[in-house]
């Protein structure tokens, strides 16, 4: 009973889990603890299944990749060729180290492949790199390496704080404040319009929103107000109270007129509610597309997400757990708090569908060819094509009536117990030839792999430091992701308690994946 790989599974990651935990002076092993404990355990025989380790790594990326969607487009947006460029750099440089230092101690190019794929633990890149040239010689140097090669990049993005004399709260702090740069505090104003345009012209709300980017929430006019049509008329001497940031409300003031103090009172019986989307019918769903809100009239001032403010335009698609201000008449606002949710207990926290059908559409998509000139048909694999869908997935938010956003707590688990089961695993399969591979090739291709690894990673690293002056928890993740190292993406967001270095992995992991393949591939075909 006690042989079993569901006992090893467990006991590697409670040995792990307990050591990872222990602090000496403030520093501890985290996840690196519990590969170690794996590759001693596969030393000694303690095998699990390489299913488990496909298990594990699906779920955490699908749910890393859902995560990350959103943030993912915004960021390939602003900064995603600066981000790609890095990455490339990282990965042909690391190459032209092994392969230059290779070809000096006049090693086979067989030998030397199974280092570099060995360097990144990229099965993927071994995978193609055989099939260029099917030799056991590569398949070997890369089991030899490959145990290093985790344990060197999860440990060393470990010590990269300490080694740059990082504060990583002052850099998650940094982080959030330029996100807030990006992403203005919305303010509410109230204006008297006194453009004389407005006397003899008929201008419609939506005009001035659309002109400006704000929202109109509440108005107070002479006139009867007709609330059963989709758009009202703005006339001189009108009243109305408007969100937006400091310089669309600057704006506005020039095109309506004079601005007035908080202390006018509307006539209108709005409140404005605080709620949490938590209703699965509008998790996913453009506000615009929202039409109850218009029957009730309720009108969405702005979005809170993740600790800044978006401007509630109608094509903004709403998330789970966004935290909606809402102007809606006091006798509706049971049915507006009932529209939105607000309680995000009561969101699906077990609807497996979304999570089965995305990873089924991602491993579809990793097993379609690509051709690249030069180089031949390649694949996404298992672990790019659950990315890249899960990505896809996380933007749009739902398909027809199918939500694919989680809620936060099984998102959580999702990547704890994939992350767990996968490093476990990992580490047993590699642990099991670590001692005959060191007896039959020496120590030569581990330390020619670590050398190009500490090099390559700790250059990068100071040029993305001190000359781009990027924040650490985007270099954490540029590295991990350029790496295509689950394990370095785990240490990064364990050690900075978010997932922000999610972020920049996501951005750059599917080139970082094609190109490392890419190079694989071309080192079996030079020289």
């Amino acid at each position: 009973m006690i042989n079993n790989e569901i006992f090893y599974l467990f006991a590697i990651i409670s040995v792990g889990y307990i050591l990872g935990n222990i602090k000496v002076r403030g520093f501890s092993l985290d996840v690196t603890a519990m590969l170690i404990v794996a590759l001693i355990a596969g030393h000694f025989g303690m095998v699990i299944s390489d299913a488990f380790q496909y298990f594990g790594l699906a779920i955490f990326i699908y749910a890393v990749g859902l995560q990350s969607g959103p943030g993912f487009f915004d960021t390939i947006k602003h900064e995603g060729l600066k981000l790609n460029l890095i990455a490339t750099a990282l990965l042909v440089l690391l190459f032209v180290i092994i392969f230059g230092f290779g070809y000096f101690f006049e090693m086979p190019k067989t030998i030397i492949d199974g280092i570099f794929t060995g360097a990144l633990t990229s099965v993927p890149a071994l995978a193609a790199a055989l099939e260029i040239k099917h030799t056991p010689t590569t398949s070997v140097i890369f089991g030899l390496v490959y145990p290093f090669g985790i344990v060197a990049t999860v440990l060393f993005i470990r010590l990269l704080p300490v080694l740059f004399r990082v504060d990583l709260q002052k850099e998650v702090e940094e982080y959030e404040s330029s996100q807030k740069v990006r992403f203005p505090d919305i303010y509410t104003r109230n204006f008297r319009i006194t453009n004389e345009n407005f006397r003899n012209t008929e201008i419609k709300k939506s005009k001035i929103e659309s002109m400006t980017s704000t929202v109109i929430e509440r108005m107070t006019s002479d006139g009867a107000i007709d609330h059963t049509t989709e758009d009202v008329s703005l006339s001189f001497g009108d009243v109305i109270r408007v969100a937006g940031t400091e310089e669309q409300l600057a704006n506005l003031s020039i095109v309506l007129g004079q601005e007035i103090g908080e202390e006018h009172e509307f006539q209108d019986n709005m409140i404005v509610l605080r709620l949490l989307t938590t209703s699965k019918e509008i998790v996913g769903k453009k506000i615009g597309m929202i039409k109850e809100l218009k029957s009730l009239r309720a009108v969405i001032t702005k979005v809170r997400r993740a600790g800044i403010d978006i401007p509630a335009y109608p094509s903004l698609t709403l998330r789970l757990g966004d935290k909606l201000y809402v102007v809606a008449p006091n006798a509706y606002g049971e049915k507006v708090t009932k529209l939105i949710g607000n309680d995000l207990l009561k969101y699906p926290a077990a609807d497996f569908l979304p999570i089965s059908l995305g990873v089924v559409f991602g491993i579809l998509l990793g097993s379609i060819p690509l051709y690249i000139p030069g180089v031949g048909d390649i694949k996404l694999s298992f672990v790019g094509g659950i990315l890249i869908t899960a990505l896809i997935l996380g933007r749009l938010g739902r398909v027809g009536p199918i939500v694919w956003n989680l809620s936060p707590h099984s998102t959580t688990l999702l990547k704890t117990l994939g992350q767990l089961i996968f490093i476990a695993t990992l580490g047993t399969n590699a642990g099991k030839y670590l001692v005959e591979s060191l007896e039959n090739n020496g120590i030569l291709p581990i330390i020619l792999a670590l050398g190009a690894l500490i090099l390559s990673l700790g250059l990068i690293t100071f040029i993305c430091r001190k000359i781009f002056k990027m924040n650490f928890l985007d270099i954490l993740g540029l590295l991990s992701g350029a790496m295509t190292s689950t394990p370095s993406l785990t240490m990064a967001n364990n050690m900075t308690k978010t997932d922000y270095p999610s972020i920049a992995y996501a951005a750059v992991y599917p080139l970082g994946l094609v190109l490392v393949i890419v190079l694989a591939q071309l080192g079996m075909k030079i020289m």
